[in-house]
């Protein structure tokens, strides 16, 4: 069988992100959208360069290869600079999340023997204080990628390029995930593990112009995975928003001009909910639901132009949703596949990166689909 050019291209993320720089260079790549309804944006090139800027910057530390680097922050450009310069630095991120408690935090720092803390900003950045950090040496996410300083010897990049670059099996982070028995427990991923699940992903996701609304913690593989290292892969412009606000997050949805999203169910049902709302505000539920039975016996490419004026909430380019994490009710997903949106649904563990996923030509309701090929699942003798 003949190898895809992922395949053969790939063998760490930084690989990954020199092909996406080589492909895309000044195109955006990640922007923030602020309280003030602004938005700042790094192109590819931009968050290569800051990428190494932070990898300098944790060597200067005293951080040597192998040792584990906190992050704990809000989606910002910074947080995915500050990744990829671990990586560049041979560190192994150990990515908290921002709704851990101070107990679970502790025993992460315990366990995984980190050194050091990249710490978030602004208004929703958590406090170390309330986790027994306030002592932990830390450095502020801002701070570690701002523009090179005095402290950078001329030739810094020249001698960044003589570091030794990883090894497709070289661990790169430490995801403490609880499962099923609530005590967060580390999941050692090396580049190539994650590598793999990206090709998968290829084989799953359409070929398309992905402009991305990013809502999902970057401390959880999914949208690592999917949102972040997929999308940098195909080019897509990733768009973070720190509010949970529905109609902040539409107005996001709407500028960006999104096609597609990684979610939970729970923001699928949050967006559900909000449009449900809007279409009992103006008396139109008996119309909506007539719209959506008819909607239903016509091509998913058609059915957008029943559903005009939401379809121009969304920025009108939305088809693409990924679920994840949870179940997912079949008549919320019914719901959003009336409107003209494809609802894929996985399942996987964080130990492997994937698992199994629908298809956009096989997309039925109650179902996890089959393993992509490349990966091989089975269902034990108990079920």
């Amino acid at each position: 069988m003949a190898r895809t050019q992922l395949e053969t291209a790939l063998h760490t993320l930084l690989d990954l992100l020199d092909e996406a720089v080589a492909a895309n260079g000044d195109k955006n790549a990640l922007s923030l959208r602020l309280d003030d309804g602004s938005t700042t944006s790094w192109s590819y090139r931009e968050l290569d360069r800051r990428s190494r800027i932070a990898a300098w910057r944790l060597r200067a530390l005293g951080l040597e290869a192998g040792d584990r680097l906190l992050t704990w922050s809000p989606s910002t450009p910074d947080l995915p600079a500050t990744y990829f310069g671990a990586m560049r630095a041979g560190l192994i991120i150990v990515p908290l999340d921002l709704r851990m408690s101070p107990d679970a935090i502790e025993g992460i720092v315990r366990t995984s023997g980190a050194r050091h803390l990249i710490l978030g900003t602004g208004r929703d950045a958590p406090d170390p204080r309330e986790a027994g950090l306030d002592r932990f040496p830390t450095t502020a996410v801002e701070a570690l990628t701002a523009d090179p300083d005095a402290s950078f010897p001329p030739d810094w990049e020249a001698q960044q390029a003589a570091w030794p670059a990883p090894a497709p099996s070289d661990l790169f982070e430490l995801v403490f995930t609880s499962g099923t028995t609530g005590t967060p427990k580390g999941v050692m991923l090396a580049h190539d593990n994650v590598v793999a699940s990206i090709e998968t992903f290829h084989r799953i996701v359409p070929r398309m112009e992905h402009r991305l609304v990013s809502l999902l913690p970057l401390s959880h593989l999914l949208e690592q995975a999917v949102g972040l290292f997929y999308a940098l892969s195909v080019g897509a412009d990733i768009l973070y928003v720190r509010s949970r606000n529905p109609r902040v997050i539409f107005d996001a949805l709407r500028d960006q001009r999104v096609t597609s999203m990684v979610v939970v169910p729970q923001v699928l049902d949050l967006f559900w909910s909000a449009i449900e709302r809007e279409v009992a505000k103006r008396g139109r539920e008996t119309a909506f639901s007539r719209l959506r039975g008819v909607a239903r016996h016509l091509p998913m490419g058609l059915r957008p132009r029943l559903f005009g004026s939401i379809h121009k909430q969304l920025g009108g380019h939305f088809r693409l949703f990924l679920s994840a994490g949870a179940f997912l009710p079949p008549a919320l997903q019914q719901g959003w596949e009336d409107l003209g949106v494809t609802v894929l649904q996985g399942y996987g563990a964080t130990e492997t990166g994937t698992g199994s996923s629908t298809r956009l030509d096989d997309h039925g309701l109650g179902t996890v689909g089959r393993p992509p090929e490349g990966v091989e699942m089975r269902i034990a003798d108990d079920g």
